[in-house]
């Protein structure tokens, strides 16, 4: 058991940042045979869920004995890979009760026995936080937090849907069973900087990566043009990711509106899951018949999606890494985005605007459009 290395600050013995989560594991000086990720949800549409499926494809492919655990799922692990689901929850912020008590209820505690079984426990928020803990100090598991929020979201909510958002907050920044983690890795500098104010403890930077075996298949330009009612000579802007406030959609909608003046010939295409009817309801109602809402889509649509569209753009304030602009880069599609997006800074030709400066964001917007 390692009760004396949980609470060091430090970690002198690793670097500050590893390109990929098969390179940070290999270089832990623990033995690592089996490795447990944990996130709250696996699902089509969770951001976290998708970075969960990318470690693990990472590490079994490295030949890691991989295993995802995880409150509720609604797809399959990747092949070779073990899946422990726990129970349901609902997401949303009214009915979390169920997640603030599994560390004390039986399916916590399967939970917590299995992780004792593996090496390595990779805590992906709370409540694995508290089991990834639990686990290292009564098995002596090698604990991982891995740190995703870069800011908190309790702006977006009023009466228990807020309270709710600064205790989670607070248990997946400043709660001791963060700080005294065997590591604490974070996805972009930002990220980092963040968590290591509130940790303080230095943290491990390893960037989110996208797997080449995701996108094998393309829907052609021709399929997707027929599936969504696409002229061939339209110019596409694509942004993918819930439509929910914190992605800013509303905003993103009416800069389209503005910049294209309602001209034939332009298309929004927005993808990802409407989980807010209210919320999508302002969206639909401010949006033009040139705006495309259309759902969740599996990865050979949204492969297609990538390839067909002439830009990304993404009016996001705030994300712990942007993955869907890592995506569309691999599609060589470029990006217009706020500055304060991890992943745009990471790519090299993205057009970044001021965080919050629309007008600029609207410029760069015109500017591509206008030259495709």
């Amino acid at each position: 058991m390692r009760a004396d290395m949980s609470i060091n600050p430090d970690t002198p013995h690793m670097n500050n940042r590893y390109s990929t989560m098969a390179d940070f594991v290999n270089a832990l000086p623990e033995t690592i045979y089996s490795v447990a990720i944990c996130a709250t949800s696996y699902t089509d549409t969770g951001g976290v869920a998708r970075v969960v499926e990318q470690q693990a494809i990472d590490l079994s492919s490295e030949g890691y004995d991989v295993e995802i655990h995880t409150l509720t799922a609604t797809k399959d692990p990747p092949d070779g890979v073990t899946l422990y689901e726990y129970g349901r929850f609902e997401t949303t912020p009214y009915k979390e009760l169920d997640k603030l008590l599994v560390p004390v209820t039986p399916p916590g505690w399967r939970s917590l026995s299995r992780l004792g079984d593996a090496d390595l426990v990779i805590a992906h928020r709370f409540p694995f936080s508290v089991l990834g803990y639990l686990s290292s100090t009564l098995y002596g598991t090698t604990y991982v937090f891995w740190s995703h929020p870069s800011q908190s979201s309790d702006d977006l909510f009023d009466g228990v849907a807020k309270i709710w958002a600064k205790l989670q907050h607070h248990l997946e920044t400043k709660h001791l069973t963060v700080g005294r983690a065997d590591y604490v890795c974070a996805v972009s500098e930002g990220s980092r900087a963040y968590i290591e104010s509130k940790t303080g403890r230095d943290a491990i930077l390893v960037p989110n990566s996208v797997p080449e075996s995701r996108f094998e298949s393309v829907a052609s330009r021709e399929e997707i043009e027929d599936q969504y009612d696409i002229d061939p000579s339209d110019t596409v802007v694509l942004h993918v990711g819930r439509i929910t406030p914190r992605k800013n959609i509303h905003e993103l909608v009416a800069s389209f509106e503005r910049v294209t003046d309602c001209e034939a010939g332009y298309k929004l295409v927005l993808v990802g899951k409407e989980n807010m009817n209210e919320y999508s309801a302002t969206v639909r109602d401010r949006a033009s018949d040139d705006v495309i809402l259309t759902g969740f889509v599996d990865d050979e649509t949204l492969a297609g999606l990538y390839d067909r569209s002439d830009v990304y753009a993404t009016c996001s304030h705030s994300e712990g890494w942007g993955l869907p602009l890592s995506e569309a880069n691999r599609f060589g599609t470029p990006i217009i985005a706020y500055d304060s997006i991890p992943a745009a800074d990471a790519i090299e030709d993205a057009r970044l605007a001021a965080d919050g400066d629309r007008r600029e964001f609207e410029a760069e917007l015109e500017a591509v459009i206008k030259e495709k």
